[in-house]
């Protein structure tokens, strides 16, 4: 069986074209896997995620494992509470990330203050650590993120020992905002403390001139639906293609020592006179290894090219979570390194062929790696692996962006070797993937997703089977009378 399916997944589609079709259906027809197809901007939950529930207190909380991510939901209106629980030792930084995903759509509303707040809290009702995240410009719904820490540090007063630690999730929602629940993606993740003791001052200077980014045409490289698919990319010039109010999502591994920067441009139109000013028109955001925000920035389009590029960013370096600044502060991780771009619906009419718009990413990773920090174990996703930096060259990750036309990103074809599509129908598990998001479809917009259901051709072909063999038995029972 295991040899049939993989010959089946290796492509014998010719044959039975038919049954291929058959198969589709069904895949679309299960619950959150058509929203992928069907969505003009999808986030698809991690592989694997498990669902757990928020509880209205932290009595009856459903419980986060660290190092595993799960899916939850947060419902409509203002000040609606989730809780989440964990257990945590008294030795490792904790950080917890939520993701929040609205729903998307022209007739979805939502205010600059509406967002979330994240908290997490220990046993005793002490607060470790709160931040939060909003739409800001450009009030659009979009995918949200934000992390929240436990450090251990020698004479903390608080949150410093083992044990029951409060996720907690709280909704803002002006009125007037769309009255609808908020997907949730949650994960703890921890860093294993320093064999000595932790720097007492923050990372020694740096030149603060940007760095030079690399020019020329660039190749196509699609961004991935979310931090599950994110394309990894190398320092150089990557094209793609989006709808406006698309999400797309890019990773960059960056070691200790190295420094990062990165621009990204919208490209001009033809019909420019016809368009006016998109305030907030494109909106990018970097995430460090522990998805917490580092810096973000938007751009104004008015019918001509535009870009938007970050401040200089020191190198990566422990002691610059010290820092004062908080996008210096956030640098202070090894690991990947996330991008949103986003653009805003209200570039709905599309490019000058009316299939999208050209988004131009330029990366620059400066500096040779330096030697990581003296950890007491293996400090596991922050870091950066020979595996890692072979998966950027590769281009590992990414979404099939196609047009409505058959000319969006990748030129409306399957993904490169690598992407997100094409690892899930790899798999030789057969186990069902992340579903996008059941509530994030934006309407018909001028690009679709292809080909990130979650479900390989031979899960969807057992899933046939069995619906087979369950229709087959009923009619046999009922001839026999």
């Amino acid at each position: 069986m295991g040899r049939l399916l993989r010959r089946l997944r290796q492509g014998r589609r010719g044959r039975s074209a038919a049954g291929a079709g058959l198969c589709a259906t069904l895949v679309l027809a299960l619950p959150g896997a058509a929203a992928a197809a069907d969505s003009g901007d999808p986030y698809v939950f991690a592989e694997g995620a498990r669902t757990v529930a928020g509880a209205a207190g932290g009595a009856s909380a459903g419980q986060l494992k660290t190092g595993e991510t799960y899916r939850s939901s947060l419902a409509a209106g203002d000040g609606t509470t989730a809780y989440y629980r964990v257990e945590l030792d008294g030795a490792a930084t904790a950080y917890a990330s939520v993701v929040a995903v609205p729903p998307l759509g022209p007739g979805v509303k939502a205010a600059a203050s509406d967002g979330i707040t994240v908290s997490l809290r220990d046993g005793q009702g002490n607060t470790c650590d709160t931040e939060r995240a909003t739409f800001r410009s450009g009030a659009y719904p979009r995918p949200l993120a934000t992390t929240v820490q436990r450090a251990v540090r020698a004479g903390g007063l608080r949150c410093q020992s083992a044990g029951t630690y409060y996720v907690v999730v709280e909704r803002a929602a002006a009125a007037g905002s769309s009255a609808r629940a908020w997907g949730l993606e949650l994960r703890v993740a921890t860093e294993p403390g320093l064999v000595s003791a932790t720097p007492s001052e923050g990372a020694r200077s740096w030149p603060s001139e940007p760095v030079a980014l690399p020019s020329g045409a660039g190749e196509r490289r699609s961004g991935g639906t979310g931090f599950n698919d994110a394309r990894a990319l190398t320092s150089g010039v990557w094209k793609d293609r989006f709808a406006p109010g698309q999400s797309h999502y890019y990773r960059v591994p960056v070691d200790w020592g190295q420094r990062l920067s990165l621009d990204a441009e919208l490209a001009g139109s033809d019909d420019a006179g016809r368009r006016g000013t998109v305030a907030g028109a494109l909106d990018m955001e970097l995430y460090n290894p522990a998805r917490a925000p580092v810096a973000q920035k938007g751009a104004t389009y008015a019918g001509k090219s535009t870009s938007a590029a970050f401040d200089p960013l020191p190198p990566v370096s422990y002691g610059n979570r010290l820092s004062a600044g908080d996008d210096d502060a956030a640098t202070g991780l090894a690991g990947w390194y996330w991008l949103r771009v986003t653009l805003n619906p209200a570039l709905e009419a599309g490019g000058t062929d009316g299939t999208g718009f050209d988004v131009t990413v330029r990366v620059a990773v400066d500096g040779e790696a330096e030697r990581a920090p003296d950890y007491v174990r293996d400090p596991g996703e922050f870091q950066v692996t020979s595996d890692d930096l072979a998966a950027a060259e590769r281009g590992e990750g990414g979404a099939e962006w196609a047009s409505a036309a058959g000319t969006g990103s990748d030129s409306g074809t399957r993904s490169e070797a690598g992407s997100g599509a094409e690892l899930e129908s790899d798999r030789s598990s057969g186990a069902p993937a992340a579903a996008a998001s059941g509530d994030t479809s934006a309407g018909d917009g001028p690009m679709t997703v292809v080909g990130v259901a979650g479900i390989g051709t031979g899960s969807a072909l057992l899933l046939w089977l069995g619906l087979w063999r369950v229709v087959a038995v009923r009619r046999f029972r009922r001839a026999r009378g």
